[in-house]
């Protein structure tokens, strides 16, 4: 079975912000601001959308990215796409072993190789 892990920013979400409460740090969401929908049962429920890469994979193995879906009227108005909020990456677990994709190898430079003085080592 296919799966995506995904990791989003709160602080991207609209009418999201940081604030202290008690001493803690938290994430708030003013619900008016943004686009959570409360529910008569008493439960908030914010839509996302996972939409695949047009490139495939980036540099970090991501295969898809997140944002707040916009609703139709925006889409037929032409207005400004909302901000990709998070990416995610498909992995599977069948077969025992991680199915996940391999990620783009990066070449680095090897590290210089260290000169030999001669000398004691100070400890």
């Amino acid at each position: 079975m296919k799966k995506l892990n995904i990791s989003i920013n709160l602080l991207q979400l609209q009418g999201a912000c940081k604030a202290t409460i008690k001493g803690e740090d938290c994430v708030v969401i003013r619900i008016a601001k943004s686009r959570a929908k409360p529910h008569q049962n008493g439960k908030v429920y914010l839509n996302l959308e996972a939409i695949s890469n047009k490139n495939g994979e980036d540099d970090y193995g991501n295969t898809h990215f997140v944002a707040e879906p916009s609703t139709k009227d925006e889409r037929e108005s032409g207005a400004a796409k909302l901000p990709i909020i998070g990416n995610g990456k498909e992995w599977s677990n069948e077969g025992h072993q991680s199915q996940a994709r391999p990620t783009r190898q990066v070449e680095k430079a090897a590290p210089a190789p260290l000169e030999d003085d001669g000398g004691d080592i100070p400890w």
